[in-house]
């Protein structure tokens, strides 16, 4: 088969305002900003990938995405695509030029590059790499004061939503537990609870809110304490189990040998899952931890940094590959797009394609 070459590649940038303002860490954002890339085949095949650093999370700048993109924009350019999938990701694992990139730019220029190469196939992203096409059951977002959660998870659980992600780490532990223990008592069936620390907590701390939120109908907390070192400490303290999801950006996985991630993490006991954010993480390294927790025995669960809807679908795409329910609750804080998650936290196969 004839590789695709790249002849066009554009760059605009875009910037959606949120319905409500979103606080994590430390940080309140009001509106999703960054840039989109076109690229364009000498044949007419057309895609777009989503380069949008969160700040708070990300660690490069806006300023340092726009001088990645500029630069790598001469390289795409008469840039041939291979349309085997196997040769076309070594390709994007071994180019020093992508390699370079800082984590955002990486995801949009891979994304483009990948949904070029799966339209000319005629298939979906996923089905390109290697996955079946299929609805894609995703956790509802749940944060603000006591009065807007509960509110948030009576509705969603009311249209059927099953699993809820919960935002804690507030210094008031006792408001965190007594979110938790509300929402516990109105869980129905298989219902479950997942959470998210953010790193706010020491070692004391998430011991205290863990011994007295208890771990029944949780699946488990992302990244409970600051020092990665002190998670054995936190699961044997509670038996709460743990995910992986900051660390994940300054460890590498096995990019160049799967399954051989470094000893410490692998032998965290309570680690059951890696909560993956392509946008944080680059979509190539993305797909390694994806194959590093199958190896694991472990979750892979595709998570969303809000991306506006270029970006989201590459994400529902990506968690066709996982088969976990995803972390794609984000839609609903941005204003004046339509959104493909329903009401009941399915995302329809259909609207990946």
């Amino acid at each position: 088969m004839q590789p695709l070459i790249i002849s066009q590649s554009d760059i605009s940038p875009f910037k959606i305002p949120f319905l409500k303002a979103f606080s994590f860490a430390g940080t309140t954002i009001h509106e999703r900003t960054g840039f989109y890339l076109t690229l364009k085949t000498s044949d007419g095949i057309s895609a777009q990938g989503e380069i949008a650093p969160l700040e708070g999370m990300s660690p490069e700048t806006l300023r340092r995405t726009k001088h990645d993109l500029t630069e790598i924009r001469s390289y795409l350019m008469e840039l041939k695509v291979p349309l085997q999938k196997d040769e076309l990701l070594d390709k994007l694992k071994r180019e020093p030029h992508l390699l370079n990139l800082c984590a955002s730019v990486r995801f949009g220029v891979e994304s483009a590059v990948l949904m070029l190469a799966s339209k000319a196939a005629k298939q979906t992203l996923a089905e390109f790499l290697g996955g079946q096409l299929k609805d894609v059951p995703t956790a509802v977002l749940l944060q603000g004061t006591y009065q807007e959660v509960m509110a948030d998870f009576k509705r969603f659980a009311g249209q059927g939503v099953k699993v809820f992600k919960l935002k804690v780490g507030d210094r008031n532990v006792a408001l965190d537990v007594k979110k938790i223990q509300d929402i516990r008592l109105l869980l129905e069936g298989e219902s479950y609870l997942r959470l998210d620390g953010n790193r706010i907590w020491n070692l004391k701390e998430a011991c205290i809110f863990g011994q007295l939120a208890g771990n029944q109908r949780i699946d488990f907390i992302e990244e409970p304490v600051s020092d990665v070192t002190q998670l054995d400490a936190f699961y044997q303290q509670t038996r709460m189990r743990v995910a992986l999801d900051e660390t994940l950006s300054v460890v590498r996985s096995g990019i160049r040998a799967p399954g051989r991630c470094t000893a410490p993490l692998a032998s965290h006991e309570g680690v059951v899952a890696y909560v993956l954010k392509p946008m944080i993480l680059g979509l190539i390294p993305a797909l390694d931890w994806i194959e590093e927790a199958r190896l694991s025995k472990r979750k892979a669960i595709i998570s969303s940094t809000f991306e506006s809807p270029v970006g989201f679908k590459v994400l529902a795409n990506l968690a066709c590959l996982s088969g976990q329910i995803a972390g794609l609750g984000t839609e609903r804080w941005f204003k004046d797009i339509k959104p493909i998650v329903g009401e009941n936290g399915i995302i329809k196969k259909e609207s990946l394609i």
